[in-house]
């Protein structure tokens, strides 16, 4: 890292960063302010980071349905050494999003830095990617360098889960991950996708849609146990609460199930919940309306 100035050097704060700051008393440096001639590249960031509120995971508001191998299995994934890139890719609605923030909420304390999400849903333009993952980190000054350099030195020391959501709109933007994973030996990337990256570090992970029960009039039981049908009436009942899954209802219940319970249902005035919700996002929250 050669261009250290382009880092802002405050003092740490008490707490978080006071030990930041203790491992710099051998070098004679009693805070980011003083001698900073003195502070290597490496203590330097640190100090900087020492001062950022920890990353952190969005919280689903609603529990996993169905999804509980899928997750295990991208978890397991995300341990190995030999995976940087895990791409969940799927049809739209599928889960994919779901999925990434349950696998990043187990996966968050096995990290030495955590996980950070990085919503890409309102971005359409591909030179703005790296603005969304700087704006997560909470880089906020290249100075001279690349705003890509600038996030690539904030990774090289951290071992994090980083999670890059709705990948495809942006797929353009792929060289941007591919550097920041040859630049930051120890972080992982989890994205989310409707089409692979085409990198060379990812292993895909495809999503298929929660199967339905077998037949053209399955019992009522079978539906009432179905992960299909139990989402999508999880999901009716925050529109009408009175939702009552019976042998009529639940024919058509499991007709729009099966479009992946988030598609436009003939006696709706309005889609189905979950597919309108409020969304993290790096210019903060918005509400998101799509399939």
């Amino acid at each position: 890292m050669s261009d250290t100035d382009s880092y802002d050097g405050a003092a740490p704060e008490e707490g978080r960063g006071s030990s930041h700051a203790e491992t710099t008393e051998g070098r004679g440096v009693q805070s980011a302010g003083s001698n900073r001639s003195e502070v290597d590249d490496g203590v330097r960031l640190r100090l900087v980071m020492a001062d950022r509120p920890p990353y952190c995971v969005p919280v689903p508001p609603t529990a996993l349905v169905g999804r509980e191998r899928e997750a295990a299995e991208a978890a397991a994934l995300l341990r190995r050494d030999d995976v940087r890139l895990l791409t969940l890719t799927g049809p739209g609605g599928v889960g994919k999003t779901r999925l990434a923030l349950e696998v990043a909420a187990r996966l968050t304390d096995e990290f030495e830095d955590g996980a950070a999400f990085v919503e890409l849903a309102p971005i359409h333009d591909p030179d703005l990617v790296i603005h969304a993952v700087a704006g997560t980190l909470g880089v906020r000054d290249a100075g001279d360098r690349s705003l890509v350099t600038a996030v690539r030195d904030n990774l090289r020391d951290q071992q994090m889960l980083l999670v890059l959501d709705n990948v495809e709109q942006v797929v353009a933007a792929t060289p941007v991950v591919a550097e920041l994973l040859a630049g930051a030996p120890r972080v992982t990337i989890l994205a989310t996708s409707r089409t692979p990256l085409r990198l060379r570090a990812e292993h895909e992970f495809p999503l298929a849609p929660l199967a339905l029960p077998a037949g053209d009039q399955p019992p009522l039981a079978d539906l009432a146990a179905n992960d299909a049908v139990i989402l999508f009436v999880q999901r009716a009942r925050a529109v009408n609460p009175d939702l009552a899954l019976t042998a009529r209802t639940g024919r058509s219940r499991r007709s729009a199930a099966g479009s992946t319970g988030c598609r436009w249902h003939s006696s709706w005035r309005r889609p189905a919940p979950g597919c309108c919700r409020p969304r993290p996002s790096w210019r903060g929250w918005t509400s998101d309306c799509r399939c």
